[in-house]
């Protein structure tokens, strides 16, 4: 219902989002400050030691590998990289955080001042009114810094263990001093489908950069938001909520929007926004208060004593700067421009999956250039389906580039019908199999004899003469009559083209 009403929200209202992403560096093998190993679950506090439980005079070392991971992730998402920062004390007092204190950063952290262009089709329900229904929306960064991750709570009992019905509460170290990079973005975002395109394109990157797994569902990628509302043409900010426990890319959307119409329908109905955190419960689909929000000076910040300062040179920014990989903007850029396939098509190889995008250049470096198009029409179709269908990724399917290139082959020869194409494909992608023995165990070459076809026509064409006089008479529709006749006599494996043209030269006489 939030959904549907959003539309006529954001007539009369404007939301204001920005977002925190936590994205654990799940691709270093220790911890932050610790040798401990990074690794999803295993047996509760087993991958822990003094440093990272926080055992007194037990000392942080920062680990190198993260702070590049970090430096690195910046530059690729047009970041200022500080020459000169250092890790603070955040202080709270949570039973997830051993220490009482999180080793993060404050004011001085490793990247900022950057942003992405992040590109929106019309969802349909959250449309802005001031944007065509497709627009390219520039949403800034205003930080990117380093910290270690916390415990894992488990709520034990009530219902389905929620936190509300809990009886007891079990923590789990095996997290805890995992390198945790948060970026915080600007309040730029203005819709719930902005908001989930650039986590979706921020994932990408990170996937692409080789820092982080960013499994959403394990919790090596979390993002929460913060959201307010206000008058459309107003620029005061409202009071903004943080919404939190969006495990999913359609969480943190339909959470947002739910928010949105939450705070529009308290404001309109006389009532105020308090400032709090509160929790999304996808099954209810709906957000609920948590806790109020804490300020920066509730955590009373100090510089971290344990650590010195860091000071980047200029040299050893452009050194990693060097190890940057071809971003997606860039990938598809470069499939645009080398093989001629339009945006679309190159937007959608290079927006989710990594794998696709190799998948195609392989399949076009077999196929051939000239034969980009149908290839990338045989995958965001027929291969795209598949995928979707049986919940699997490219990298999980038996299909693999040389088989699309082959079966691309096969159409372009005249050797199948592009109908067959599909069968085709179903069959390869259940078995495994190449197109070309597929064709050949089935029978399904097509005749493109041109004898042998003319052959079959001049029979048809004599079997039905009230259907030739309508053809001359001017109803030259019926040419459909006559290609479904030669078809059917010829086991559908007659070459359509083929059938038209000795159609055409006959009925024409």
């Amino acid at each position: 219902m939030a959904k549907d009403r959003l539309a006529s929200v954001l007539e009369r209202w404007e939301a204001v989002i920005g977002l925190e992403i936590h994205t654990e560096l799940t691709a270093l093998n220790t911890k932050m400050f610790c040798g401990c190993p990074v690794a999803f679950g295993g047996e509760p506090n087993t991958r822990v030691c003094p440093v990272c439980l926080g055992m007194p005079g037990a000392l942080p070392v920062p680990n190198r590998a993260a702070i590049e991971a970090t430096v690195l992730a910046g530059l690729a998402t047009n970041c200022t990289i500080a020459e000169w920062s250092q890790f603070h004390r955040k202080n709270y007092f949570y039973p997830d955080m051993p220490k009482n204190y999180q080793i993060s950063q404050y004011d001085l952290p490793f990247c900022a001042d950057g942003f992405l262009d992040v590109e929106v089709e019309h969802d349909g329900a959250a449309q802005r009114p001031d944007r065509d229904a497709g627009y390219t929306t520039r949403i800034g960064i205003t930080r990117i810094h380093l910290e270690e991750d916390t415990g894992k709570m488990i709520h034990v009992g009530g219902s389905e263990g929620r936190i509300a019905g809990a009886t007891h509460s079990l923590v789990d170290f095996n997290r805890a001093g995992t390198g945790l990079m948060e970026l915080v973005t600007e309040p730029d975002i203005r819709t719930p489908e902005e908001a989930r395109r650039f986590a979706q394109k921020l994932r990408l990157i990170w996937l692409t950069l080789g820092v982080s797994d960013c499994n959403m569902e394990e919790g090596s990628m979390r993002v929460d938001a913060n959201v307010s509302v206000r008058p459309r043409g107003e620029t005061e900010l409202g009071t903004k909520a943080e919404i939190k426990n969006m495990n999913s890319f359609k969480s943190l959307h339909d959470a947002l929007a739910h928010e949105i119409v939450r705070q529009t329908e308290e404001l309109d109905n006389g009532g105020r926004i308090v400032q709090e955190t509160r929790h999304w419960d996808a099954g209810a689909k709906r957000t609920s208060s948590l806790r109020s929000k804490e300020e920066a000076h509730d955590y009373r910040y100090f510089p971290e004593p344990d650590m010195v300062p860091f000071e980047f040179s200029a040299e050893w920014i452009e050194s990693v700067r060097a190890t940057l990989p071809e971003l997606p903007d860039e990938k598809r850029r470069r499939l645009i421009d080398a093989y001629g396939i339009p945006v679309h098509d190159a937007t959608v190889l290079t927006g989710d999956d990594l794998d696709m995008a190799e998948f195609f250049e392989a399949a076009v470096t077999i196929g051939g250039a000239e034969r980009a198009k149908a290839i990338s029409n045989v995958m965001l179709n027929d291969l795209s389906m598949h995928l979707n269908a049986a919940g699997i990724s490219v990298a999980e399917s038996k299909v693999v580039p040389s088989m699309v290139a082959e079966l691309v082959g096969l159409v372009e020869e005249g050797t199948i019908s592009s109908k067959q194409a599909k069968e085709v494909f179903a069959e390869m992608a259940e078995t495994g199999d190449a197109p070309g023995a597929i064709v050949e165990l089935r029978g399904m070459k097509q005749v493109s004899d041109t004898g042998a076809i003319e052959e079959v026509v001049d029979r048809v064409i004599a079997a039905n003469p009230a259907q030739v006089e309508q053809y001359r008479g001017g109803k030259t529709a019926v040419i459909g009559f006559f290609v479904g006749q030669v078809m059917r006599e010829m086991g559908g494996q007659a070459n359509p083209k083929v059938v038209n043209e000795v159609l055409a030269r006959r009925l024409g006489g």
